[in-house]
């Protein structure tokens, strides 16, 4: 399961026992985190420390954990072995996640033909490899036939829909309500980012209850923005000062950025140059063509925090913020400085936002 970073994978990965038929069976969930410097071992013995057992070595009855009979190295016949041992009305699904965090190549290379293997002796152990990838091969090295025991789980940024769900369902828990255009504006200005929905969506929830109120307005939203900015991560603040710092009066990092905020991107969040030209135009009141903020593009990829990363090659460039997080984060703070005029705001708040010039 591979897809950009804030796009709901683990939480994805968590839910998974809940949609297992388990009438007859039981659903042995494991999840373990990857961290930088992680070998097969260490991520062996973290699943091991997880699955646990009652026996009696002579010191009385009590409970187990695989992992105490593994002082040493693990290898993966360890694996394989104690893979085996789960019964046949258990559903062994095992979750590896945050792999990208993985660097070492051979760890990369075993768990692909552990995977092969367990296919191979047709066990019921289910494995999930969980990380920040573009593809597969970005994700993990593959073993030449492991397509055919793999499926491939890529997780786009959440639809307006689904988006437009979780607003709705969680308001009427709380027998709540919220105008159109407050709900369209937590749903377009979140870009497709489950935490952002819920963060923008929780504030204004809290500003309508302090008015006594059970119906969202924009002047919820607009507090509920204002909230959300002052609790985000320092490092997103740091970046977005950096990426638009200039000492020139007549610089235009901060109107790019934002409008490369509201570009329409793909599933994984790139964009084409040519899309930042309408949102920068209705920023700027301006025409604009790709030629005036080419160089502020490439600034922005290599220069200044490196806040979007490019693809391709010259002429066919794809861009895509480093951080997703700092998507919304950037089109806030255009609102909040006022650089983001009432044209704009009103697309916002409007299912038809996409069609103009947003994500979907």
């Amino acid at each position: 399961m591979y897809g950009e970073r804030g796009v709901g994978k683990s939480s994805m990965a968590q839910m998974i026992p809940f949609f297992l038929p388990s009438r007859n069976q039981t659903v042995r969930h494991i999840r373990v985190q990857c961290f930088p410097g992680d070998n097969f071992s260490k991520i062996a013995k973290r699943v091991f420390s997880r699955i646990h057992f009652d026996a009696d070595y002579g010191e009385g009855k009590r409970a187990y954990s695989v992992m105490e009979f593994y002082p040493g190295e693990v290898t993966i016949d360890d694996f394989l072995q104690e893979m085996g041992q789960f019964k046949e009305f258990e559903i062994p699904i095992i979750v590896i996640d945050e792999f990208n965090e993985v660097d070492d190549e051979d760890t990369s290379i075993v768990v692909s033909n552990l995977i092969k293997s367990l296919s191979d002796e047709a066990s019921n152990v289910t494995i999930v490899v969980v990380g920040v990838a573009n593809s597969l091969l970005d994700l993990m090295e593959r073993h030449e036939s492991i397509e055919r025991c793999t499926e491939q789980v890529n997780m786009p940024r959440m639809s307006p829909d689904e988006r437009r769900e979780v607003i709705e369902k969680r308001l009427g828990k709380l027998g709540m309500a919220i105008e159109d255009d407050a709900k369209w504006t937590i749903i377009n200005l979140s870009r497709g980012l489950p935490a952002y929905v819920h963060s923008l969506g929780k504030h204004a929830v809290y500003s309508a209850i302090e008015e006594r109120r059970a119906r969202i307005t924009m002047v919820d939203v607009s507090k509920a923005i204002e909230e959300v900015i002052t609790g985000l991560q320092e490092t997103l603040r740091e970046a977005f000062e950096l990426a638009t710092r200039s000492n020139h009066a007549r610089a235009r990092f901060k109107p790019v950025l934002i409008a490369c905020a509201l570009a329409r991107c793909d599933d994984s969040g790139f964009f084409m140059p040519a899309a930042v030209c309408e949102p920068l135009a209705r920023i700027t009141n301006k025409a604009v063509e790709i030629a005036d903020f080419t160089d502020m593009l490439a600034e922005f990829a290599d220069k200044r925090g490196q806040i979007l990363e490019r693809t391709g090659e010259a002429r066919a460039y794809r861009f895509r913020f480093a951080k997703p997080a700092m998507q919304p984060y950037v089109l806030m703070r255009g609102i909040q400085a006022g650089l983001v005029g009432d044209d704009v705001r009103r697309s916002l708040s409007s299912p038809r936002q996409g069609d103009l010039f947003g994500n979907d």
